[in-house]
């Protein structure tokens, strides 16, 4: 009697995205596109882990782990770049503090392990997952490692820095996208020496496209950016890539101004969020007001009520960011003295008040675009236009808030009394601060009483036209000459309207600073 012979059939080939934790006899089809190793953790120059990122043909991404007593077996069978068939894998959770990929579970190597190289051009030689800028600037918690592509704006030389008594090599960036949004990047060690040694032969005005694959989110007290991690990240300057010739295509199409070429930092191009306030000359809405020179102030203030008279977005040139009009049918940027395309952008008034008086601040689309992780768009898909403005701009309403507001020309000379904010926080431990650094005490401010109606007229309609377009990421606010004089809403009473003093009681029935328009004094500027 003969016996039969029983060949054993191969599983079929899992997808990536399938790969669920219970089972080991599963077979992948996949490309190494990342590698990298993790030093031993009592023993740095021990090589304590192997990491990979494992893409398939669908362009599912996974992290593969090979531990330490295991990476003899395995580190001289796989490299970065080819393609393999893995046998044998456990599943595991991916809860790491920073995830290198969104993938619910990783795989870790084990001694049964089968590695096959095999010849698949049908999967990609690389894969990013960019990040857009606006999604990192409203991010809040720095729990993963991302892609991004932008071109470097401004870079600092390499400076030489120390903690906790190791020296460490340290270059600031300003990398800006394709929709003019600009972050900070911090390169530590051989990334800053990297990036040095390309600038020493790289002429200035030519463009910059930087990918960086796996960097970490870090926030620069309170302001989100990016940072090479010292383990995993990857730099791509100007690379032979699909996607570099994409993006300078596009920077080229583009009729969003963007910043061409590199220059030099003259200082720290975004300042920590914290350190900007903090540093920035304290001052009052009555300061503001009374001021006879333009200038800067962290203002402590409550928000009352948003404005909506003149709605709370405008059609905005895609080239300069200035209001558009219509004629004859054609969208006309005055600015730009042409023809150009639009879209919608933030123009948000809110009613503040504070112990010495009260005004309104316009936030712009950079500020509330922040603060929302929205854009325009976004929200008048989905409101119900029945409603004066959609309800996420309530954010904004009857919050204790620092602001970073800034004293333009059309304050000074043309009276008017909206002020532009360039930065905000309700972040209660910089308030705290905030408060210490100055020696106030919060009874004393004023606005933790409850807000009341700010009387006084709308504004006339042609001055709100003239100083739209003044973004905050733009460095001067655009004006338009008029003879209309603007006015501002100020506890029933404008103080434009009248030369005298206007006694303005606060809500606990003491009286605040009396304001008088025909007095100015001088804001010296703090050191």
């Amino acid at each position: 009697m003969s016996t039969k012979v029983v060949t054993a059939v191969p599983p079929k080939i899992t997808a990536v995205s399938a790969i669920v934790p219970g089972k080991f006899e599963f077979r992948l089809r996949v490309r190494v596109i990342h590698y990298w190793t993790l030093p031993e953790r009592y023993n740095s120059t021990d090589i304590g882990s192997l990491h990979m990122i494992l893409l398939d043909d669908k362009c599912g991404k996974i992290q593969a782990t090979v531990r330490k007593n295991l990476i003899p077996t395995f580190k001289e069978q796989i490299e970065v770049g080819s393609s393999y068939v893995f046998e044998n894998l456990m599943v595991g959770s991916n809860h790491p503090s920073y995830k290198a990929t969104t993938h619910k579970y990783k795989l870790n190597f084990m001694q049964s392990t089968k590695v096959f190289k095999v010849n698949a051009p049908d999967i990609p030689q690389y894969h990013f997952d960019f990040i857009p800028f606006s999604e990192i600037l409203s991010a809040t918690k720095e729990d993963r490692l991302l892609d991004i592509i932008g071109h470097v704006v401004e870079t600092n030389v390499v400076n030489e820095v120390e903690k906790n008594g190791k020296k460490s090599k340290v270059m600031d960036l300003t990398i800006e996208d394709l929709e003019s949004n600009k972050i900070h990047c911090t390169l530590w060690e051989d990334f800053a020496e990297m990036m040095q040694k390309f600038m020493d032969n790289h002429k200035s005005s030519d463009p910059i496209i930087m990918i960086l694959q796996l960097c970490k989110l870090k926030k620069f007290f309170g302001a989100m950016g990016v940072s090479n991690a010292y383990y995993g990240t990857k730099m791509m300057l100007n690379a032979d890539l699909i996607d570099t010739a994409n993006y300078i295509s596009k920077m080229n199409g583009t009729e969003i101004e963007i910043t061409q070429g590199v220059s030099q930092m003259s200082g720290p191009t975004i300042v920590p969020l914290a350190d900007d306030l903090l540093q920035t000359q304290k001052m009052t809405i009555e300061n503001l007001i009374e001021s006879t020179e333009k200038c800067v102030g962290t203002v402590l203030a409550r928000t009352c009520e948003l404005e909506t008279d003149l709605g709370w977005y405008y059609q905005a040139c895609t080239k300069c960011a200035s209001k558009v009009t219509t004629r004859t049918g054609v969208i006309y940027c005055d600015k730009c003295q042409q023809p150009r395309t639009a879209i919608p952008r933030f123009k948000v008034n809110v009613q503040v008040i504070d112990n010495s008086g009260s005004t309104t601040f316009t936030l712009f689309d950079r500020v509330v675009s922040q603060a929302l992780g929205r854009n325009v768009q976004d929200l008048l898909d989905n409101m119900n236009h029945d409603l004066a403005y959609p309800p996420e701009l309530d954010v904004f309403v009857d919050k204790r808030m620092l602001f970073k507001v800034e004293v333009t020309d059309a304050n000074l000379f043309r009276n008017w009394r909206n002020y532009t904010v360039k930065k905000l926080t309700e972040d209660g431990e910089m308030i705290n601060q905030f408060l210490t650094l100055h020696g106030i005490n919060l009874n004393d401010v004023g606005i933790d009483a409850e807000c009341v109606q700010i009387g006084g007229e709308v504004a006339d309609n042609n001055v709100m036209e003239a100083i739209e377009g003044g973004d905050s990421n733009k460095e001067e606010l655009t004006t338009a000459d008029s003879g209309n004089t603007p006015t501002s809403k100020i506890l029933g009473k404008r103080l434009s309207d009248s030369p005298e003093s206007i006694a303005v009681n606060d809500i606990n029935g003491g009286a605040s600073s009396v304001v008088k328009d025909s007095k100015c004094v001088k804001l010296e500027k703090s050191d």
